[in-house]
């Protein structure tokens, strides 16, 4: 699982989302692939962003 997702519920109901993306971290190609953000991952975790909050981004890589 990558270290960056956060997940859980709270009194307003499930959250789900990228700290990558939160705190601006400019992360390569290379360096997401580490931590399994793959393009089809980030597919994924979009759609689940998307389900629970409504919104949902995810980290694209700084060297593309």
């Amino acid at each position: 699982m990558c270290p960056y997702v956060r997940k859980g519920e709270n009194i307003n109901g499930w959250y789900y989302y990228c700290d990558a993306v939160a705190f601006g971290l400019k992360l390569t190609a290379r360096e997401l692939e580490e931590i399994g953000c793959t393009p089809e991952q980030r597919k994924i975790c979009q759609s689940l962003m998307e389900l629970a909050v409504g919104v949902g981004l995810v980290p694209e890589p700084a060297d593309g």
